[in-house]
């Protein structure tokens, strides 16, 4: 065989073997982005809150579109349906010796985002109403915020005054002089509370500001108090607890 035919066979060869490396990266491409997308929505949304500066608002909707090993393409759009998405590029800095190193290193991004954010890895999804103790105390704050709403309602003629009020005149004339500095401690109280616990529990647990779990928990906490940032805590470390296991 003559030196030529020799080359024209090695160089077959080399092309045969980088359309198999090629055709092999394509499938790992594919494999990584489909499961970004169907269990990791979450994670891309951070790794453009982060290192693209995308609002949070902005970064609900996110789809990994390509991954290469300088780094990633991630889009993002309005709303899940939205036809018109922007996309941006998350480098791996460094770069990634090969696919086989993208779960490493998405890992590691993931951690450093809700390092960034001040978020836990650890989502809570789940409300919890009051109970026991927690309920008494519910319904105690509930009814004191509903009779200090007004202070008519420690006057004769009122309903809550022929209800209850007219066998206790004396308390009757307590609650009317106190009613306008209690309401507003109570509210400043409370408001307090459930801001600490938006700030400091909700947020880092990944509850989106607005949602209806947020909702119940903040309105929840403003009425209740204390109690409900502890039954908050309670269900996040038998969250973790229940993690740790698996």
């Amino acid at each position: 065989m003559s030196n030529t035919e020799n080359g024209s066979n090695n160089s077959l060869h080399e092309r045969q073997t980088e359309g198999k490396a090629s055709s092999k990266e394509q499938l790992q491409q594919q494999r990584i982005c489909a499961h970004m997308n169907s269990d990791h929505r979450d994670t891309l949304s951070l790794y453009l809150q982060v290192y693209c500066k995308v609002p949070s608002k902005e970064a609900q909707w996110p789809k990994m579109e390509k991954i290469r090993l300088d780094g990633m393409t991630i889009s993002t759009a309005n709303s899940p349906d939205s036809k018109s998405r922007t996309n941006f590029v998350v480098p791996f800095e460094p770069a990634l010796n090969g696919f086989g190193d993208a779960r490493h290193r998405t890992v590691e991004m993931h951690k450093y985002c809700l390092k960034a954010l001040g978020r836990s890895d650890l989502t809570i999804q789940e409300y919890r109403a009051p109970t026991g103790f927690a309920a008494v105390m519910f319904t105690t704050c509930l009814l004191t915020f509903i009779a200090f709403s007004r202070r008519a309602h420690f006057e004769p003629g009122s309903e809550l005054y022929s209800r209850v009020f007219q066998y206790v005149p004396g308390f009757a004339t307590f609650c009317y002089s106190i009613q306008p500095l209690l309401i507003r401690i109570m509210a400043v109280i409370h408001l307090g509370e459930a801001l600490h616990l938006w700030f400091y529990r909700l947020r880092p647990h990944n509850i989106r500001f607005g949602s209806r779990l947020w909702l119940c928990w903040f309105v929840n906490d403003f009425i209740e108090g204390y109690t409900a940032l502890q039954r908050f805590d309670a269900l996040v470390a038998e969250k973790r607890a229940g993690k740790a296991q698996h």
